[in-house]
Parts: structure tokens; C-alpha cells; sequence
């Protein structure tokens, strides 16, 4: 019988992108484990980009939240359940560790797993769970989901290599050389200076390469396209696209610079060079995880360009003089 298994990481997309390098500790220390994962819909290419998860199952709680009363809202609700349920999972391991994650593990009926209450921001999640870790808060999420299943599962995470597992996707074709800039978030004290990003397109342009700017929203849209207006036709708006496009676009780029955002996050998954730019939270909390990735700033920061250029050089970039 195939042995099974649950992860429970529904959002937002930088925290399902924390919970991967977790996922690749446990079929490494367990390869004959079948990994599932529960997320929400919108977040759904994340895990289906990781070369180690089997299922990926979808949910919808924002939505459903919007219809509670809906019959539709309690057919698909039925239907996730059911999934879970035929599933048999031998654990379900919670990595999200809010009340909403914790019944989502329930539907499951299997043995679940989770932070104990003094490790999680919703301490009553805790009593839905069959078993309890403490781990502690000030870790960074990427450690805090691997520190968590390696005690779920009885292995040490720190016997393996970070390894985010992503697959390479091959549907992006563009052969001159060009940045990302990650330029919009979802906050206003999050975001670098405009002008900064002008500057630094420039100064990229200089150095031979193009630009491409990423966006989902129509307000984002308007940002890019000023950005890209100021600096130079050598700066591409790319079309709106899905997280596994946006990865395609990413795993290609030179480097990467942008600010606190779950695109940033993925970006230092891929491994490409990457510069985070994070002004109104701790970086030791919320910096960039990955093997070549640097964070700048912190709370009422704001990065000068020429820190920029000198952390692109620290990880191997000889682009400006």
C-alpha cells in the first residue's frame, strides 16, 4: 500500500513558497512517501512547480467565505473533503498554523500535526492538532517549516541541503540577456522609489542588458509602464501572467531585484541571482532565502541604487564599474 502523505500551506504565495524546501527534506529522508498539498487556488502553481509533490489539492476559502450560503460553496467544499477523506493519509502535517489550515487538516481524519501554541499566531489552531512541536518564532519561515516536518516525520533537516525542488520550465524563449525588476507589492511602505528603479534600468542598460516587468494588478500595470516610460525602451511590460509563467520569465532572467513580495521569494528559489529589497520589516525575519540571494534594508529603510549595484557584485555579477 502506497504510504501517504499531507502538507497543509494554503498562502499567501510567499509562505507556500517557504514551505518547498520542507516538502524536499521529507522525500529525501522518506522517498517511498507520497507528498500531497492542500493550497489555495490562486497559489496552486507553487506547489505543482516542485518536482517532489504527487496531488495538489485546491481550495477556495476566500471565496467561500465571500459565499457561505452558497450551495456551490458547500458542494466544493463536500468535494475537497472527499478527496482528503479517500485519500488515507498516514500524517498530515500543518504548516500554516491558523485555525482555517487546521480544519482544512481535519477533513482529512487523519493523524495531524502542527506547532504547539506558543509557536503560531492562532494558538487555538493547536488544540485540532494530535501532536504538538514547539519551534520557535524569531526562526526565519523557511527554517520554521523544515524544523516542523523534519519533527513531524523523526528525521534532522539539517542533514539535507536547502533545495526548493523547482522544476525548470522551458515555455519562456527569449535569448538576449535581461533583469527582472520586481518593482509593485502590496503595500505602499513597501515600495522602493520609483526614480531608484529608473536609475537602475539605466544603469543596467549600460551594462548590456534589457529589462522585464512583472505585474497582476491594474494599478501595478500603471506603475511598470511609468517605470518603463522614464527608463527607456529597453524596458519590456511584459503581459499579465500566471506563477508558473512568471517562473518561466524568472528562471531565465540574469538577475533579479525586487522589493518584498512572493515573486522576489520565488525568484530566489529558481537560484538566479537575487536582490531583495525590504523597507518596512525585519530582514532577519523576511529576507530572501536561496543559494545566491542578498537582502537589503530593513524597518524605515530605503536602499541607495549603489547598494544595489554592489550586492548584484557580491554574488558574482561583474555588470558595473
Amino acid at each position: 500500500m502506497t504510504r501517504r502523505a499531507l502538507i497543509v500551506k494554503t498562502t499567501s504565495m510567499g509562505d507556500v513558497i517557504h514551505a518547498l524546501p520542507a516538502v524536499a527534506d521529507l522525500a529525501k529522508a522518506q522517498p517511498d512517501l507520497q507528498i500531497d498539498w492542500v493550497v489555495e487556488k490562486s497559489f496552486a502553481d507553487i506547489p505543482r512547480l516542485s518536482r517532489y509533490v504527487n496531488t495538489v489539492h485546491e481550495v477556495a476559502v476566500r471565496q467561500w467565505r465571500k459565499h457561505v450560503l452558497s450551495s456551490q460553496t458547500w458542494r466544493e467544499v463536500g468535494r475537497v473533503r472527499a478527496a482528503l477523506q479517500s485519500a488515507h493519509y498516514e500524517r498530515v502535517v500543518d504548516l500554516q498554523g491558523l485555525l482555517k489550515s487546521a480544519v482544512i487538516g481535519r477533513w482529512s481524519q487523519s493523524f495531524l500535526l502542527g506547532y504547539d501554541k506558543n509557536s503560531i499566531k492562532e494558538p487555538w489552531a493547536s488544540r485540532f492538532y494530535d501532536q504538538t512541536f514547539p519551534v520557535s518564532k524569531s526562526l526565519s519561515a523557511v527554517t520554521r517549516c523544515r524544523m516542523l516536518m523534519g519533527a513531524a516525520f523523526d528525521y534532522d533537516f539539517k542533514a539535507y541541503p536547502l533545495d526548493f525542488g523547482l522544476r525548470t520550465i522551458e515555455a519562456f524563449c527569449d535569448s538576449s540577456p535581461y533583469a527582472v525588476f520586481l518593482v509593485n507589492t502590496s503595500r505602499e511602505t513597501k515600495l522602493w522609489p520609483e526614480d531608484k528603479w529608473v536609475a537602475l534600468a539605466k544603469d543596467c542598460h549600460k551594462a548590456g542588458l534589457s529589462i522585464r516587468l512583472l505585474w497582476g494588478s491594474e494599478a501595478e500595470h500603471e506603475r511598470v509602464q511609468r517605470i518603463a516610460c522614464s527608463a527607456g525602451d529597453f524596458c519590456q511590460v511584459l503581459p499579465r501572467m500566471s506563477i508558473k509563467d512568471c517562473a518561466a520569465v524568472l528562471q531565465k532572467a540574469s538577475f533579479v531585484v525586487g522589493v518584498d513580495t512572493g515573486l522576489t521569494h520565488l525568484a530566489a528559489a529558481t537560484q538566479r541571482p537575487t536582490v531583495g529589497l525590504f523597507l518596512d520589516y525585519p530582514i532577519e525575519l523576511v529576507g530572501l532565502t536561496g543559494g545566491c540571494v542578498k537582502s537589503l534594508g530593513g524597518v524605515g529603510a530605503n536602499p541607495a541604487v549603489s547598494e544595489v549595484k554592489s550586492a548584484l557584485t557580491q554574488l558574482g555579477l561583474d555588470l558595473f564599474q
